[in-house]
């Protein structure tokens, strides 16, 4: 189960960062590890690949591949997040539910986006760029609403075969 976690972990994370960051605006801009997370943490019940999006964030620190600073607290508070809204406010496994856990997620996430900018540019004069950030993010929130409205009925006939392969023990 573990050696599935990491290794999904790892083939999400290249698909992430190497196939969609090269991609055209705004088309970079698909939060597909987002998306597997939420679809695997909301839907199918794996309540333990909530460390995908904390290693993301550190992923993102360590590359500098992102517009905002700490990303690693960034994508924590989005987990904490996570966690509340999928077993407290959204219980049900629909594509309503996922759509709305992601794009109130990607709204926690520019919020805290924004904040570490704002508090990064009191201990430094650098710009502000926190209008691209925004803008990076409502482009997210359509594309990942898209690619989930295109990949969820898929991935929900595929679902038992998918499950078997990769989640039962043996």
């Amino acid at each position: 189960m573990i050696k599935t976690g990491i290794f999904l972990f790892l083939f999400f994370l290249t698909l992430q960062v190497s196939f969609i960051f090269a991609l055209p605006f705004p088309f970079d801009r698909t939060p597909f590890l987002l998306l597997m997370t939420l679809y695997f943490y909301q839907y199918l019940n794996q309540t333990n690949v909530w460390w995908w999006l904390i290693f993301y964030g550190i992923v993102l620190d360590f590359f500098s591949i992102s517009y905002a600073p700490l990303e690693t607290i960034s994508y924590s508070i989005l987990v904490i997040v996570i966690i509340i809204l999928a077993k407290q406010i959204f219980t049900n496994r629909s594509f309503y539910a996922i759509s709305a856990t992601m794009i109130i997620c990607l709204f926690v996430l520019t919020v805290t986006q924004v904040l570490s900018i704002f508090i990064l540019h009191f201990f430094n004069d650098s710009s502000l760029p926190w209008l691209a950030i925004v803008k990076v993010n409502v482009w997210a929130v359509f594309l990942g609403c898209s690619t989930l409205f295109l990949l969820f009925p898929f991935i929900k006939q595929t679902h038992s075969i998918f499950h078997r392969f990769f989640f039962k023990g043996k």
